[in-house]
């Protein structure tokens, strides 16, 4: 019995410490968790990159949003090498994998916006239009207006101005409904970004304009969830610092000293970046010194990281401008000299640079993203192939219906041409041969102005046939001066008679009659006479026009003339 409670308690006192002990580890790997690391990034970057280090080792999160969260921690200390790093890693994960096309947008613009930060603007560029063609696909506006704001960034830094801030109004119009934090967060940077290229520009108006609307953002930031006291006091600082100059420009004196002290209330304004954004106002306030002393501490953060960029240059820029209104002159023109060589070789040097860096950090990863590549183009070769096998398909097929259309037509003309043949043979020998006294019977014979009734049908058929006879035997239809005149006057009949005998004896009228002799002759020539032209043919029938000649043997025959010749010529062979 003791036996058994002494195991009891052994068990007991075991099922405690291991639940202790489990407690203990799910209070461990809370820690390791996106939210609270997004949480501390900016005010405990030390411990963001250490968790991110443990992260790693014990395999509880994500590789690519392991590599995602340090480089914004780095980006946020301004690390813009080791962020682009970090990011590219995780971009080259995130692609390889294929299973997150969210996070692999989201590194795309990160990369589009460090690249524009590190002044490669063409590589810039390319993540850009890359990543608009996801974002658009994936229907993600906001997405879309940070690449399209990260776009017009590289076109201020490469100075199309106009082209530039269309650009910004375009990327903050697809944000005018946010009203979420990070939709806010987003229209609030986009305006401040813009607020200080109009500073730079001279635009003073149109900055302030933007800086009070800015300001409203931020006071209705204010409480909101999802905003970070860090971030809204970062934004505070950088936005006071930027009105303060902007009321001084515009005359307002005390409202820019009140600004400049809501200013220093913060708590970024301590910090080099915080420091360096009040420049402008102590310019402005000749605090030469100040400027020099704020301008040395983010210089250094740039030059301990080797972060040589046009920001760095900008700093340059100002300490040149404070020397020389200290009238320090000999330190101005050293700076300008650095400052020139510096414009030169900027591009050159990080490119350099970057590739060194990247071949070491990346190799196996880029041999990975290589082969992919790789993979990629078998694709698109194979799917080009077989387009080009469907339209290679698609032409035959219209080209065996174009043959088949053709056959068709020959064969529909053949039919005609045997249609017609056979019925001109048939009204040959309907035919009559005329007699010699026929138009003497037309003048003579027959009284063609009788009144009775009865007897006029018969009178005129007479007539006609008389008629006929006579313009077939002496084939004055060939004639193209052929009048009705002569024709009634021949039949020695009124104009009203005439016509109705006409068309009781060949159903239409005089026209009619006489084309339908033309065209009989004219197929006649075409079958007896192939080399003759259409229009010797024409003519020859007492046809002069070509438009009427096509226009009636088409309408009698169902074909052209130049493809019942061709037809007639084909049946001969």
């Amino acid at each position: 019995m003791k036996k058994f409670l002494y195991i009891c308690f052994l068990f007991w006192v075991n099922s405690v410490f291991l639940m202790a002990q489990e407690k203990k580890e799910s209070g461990q790997s809370s820690l390791y968790t996106d939210q609270y690391i997004t949480d501390i990034y900016m005010s405990e970057p030390d411990r963001a990159l250490q968790l991110l280090d443990e992260a790693e080792k014990k395999k509880v999160m994500m590789p690519a949003r392991i590599n995602d969260l340090r480089s914004m921690v780095y980006r946020n200390r301004y690390q813009c090498k080791l962020a682009f790093r970090y990011a590219r890693r995780a971009y080259v994960q995130d692609s390889i994998a294929g299973n997150s096309p969210e996070h692999l947008l989201k590194m795309t613009i990160a990369l589009a916006e460090l690249s524009s930060l590190l002044s490669e603007y063409e590589v810039s560029n390319r993540y850009v239009v890359e990543g608009i063609r996801q974002a658009r696909d994936m229907e993600n506006k906001r997405a879309e207006a940070k690449l399209l704001f990260c776009m017009g960034e590289n076109k201020r830094w490469l100075s199309f101005k106009k082209d530039a801030y269309e650009t910004f109004d375009e990327a903050i119009q697809l944000l005018r409904d946010a009203d979420d934090a990070y939709g806010l967060r987003m229209l609030s940077y986009f305006n401040g970004v813009k607020m200080s290229f109009l500073i730079d520009d001279g635009l003073i108006d149109d900055a302030l304009s933007v800086g009070l609307y800015r300001q409203k953002l931020l006071d209705k930031m204010e409480g909101k969830e999802g905003i970070q006291a860090a971030y809204l006091d970062l934004q505070k600082s950088y936005l006071y610092s930027k009105l303060a100059y902007l009321y001084y420009c515009s005359g307002d004196k005390e409202k820019a000293e009140e600004c400049f002290i809501k200013y220093k209330s913060t708590l970024a304004a301590s910090t080099p970046a915080g420091k360096y954004d009040a420049t402008p106002y102590l310019f402005v306030t000749s605090r030469y010194r100040e400027v020099l002393d704020n301008c040395r501490e983010l210089k250094e953060v740039f030059r301990r990281e080797d972060t040589i960029n046009y920001q760095y240059r900008g700093i340059l820029s100002k300490e040149i401008k404070a020397y020389t209104g200290l009238k320090e002159y000999e330190k101005a023109v050293k700076l300008s000299t650095v400052f020139i060589a510096l414009t030169d070789s900027i591009y050159q040097r990080e490119k350099t640079n970057a590739a060194l860096e990247l071949e070491t950090l990346y190799d196996v990863n880029e041999r990975e993203a290589h082969i992919a590549e790789q993979a990629l183009k078998l694709k698109i070769r194979t799917i080009s192939l077989a387009f080009i096998f469907f339209i290679v398909l698609l032409v035959l097929f219209f080209l065996w219906k174009v043959w088949l259309q053709n056959r068709n037509i020959k064969e529909k003309n053949r039919a005609l041409v045997k249609y017609v043949n056979e019925a001109l043979s048939e009204q040959k020998k309907k035919q009559q041969s005329p007699g010699e006294d026929d138009k003497s019977i037309l003048y003579n014979d027959l009284d063609t102005e009788s009144s009775d009734i009865d007897k006029e049908y018969e009178i005129n058929k007479q007539v006609f046939q008389k008629l006929d006879s006579l313009i077939r035997r002496d084939e004055l239809y060939l004639s193209a001066d052929l009048s009705r005149e002569d024709l009634v006057r021949m039949a020695h009949m009124n104009n009203t008679r005439f016509a109705k005998m006409i068309k009781e004896n060949t159903g239409t009228n005089l026209s009619g009659y006489i084309n339908e002799l033309r065209l009989n002759h004219a197929i006649h020539l075409l079958k007896e006479h192939p080399e003759y032209t259409l229009r010797a043919i024409a003519e020859a029938s007492g046809i002069n026009s070509m438009p009427t000649f096509h226009s009636l043997f088409k309408n009698k025959t169902g074909m052209t003339p130049s493809e019942f010749k061709k037809t007639q010529m084909d049946m001969k062979q």
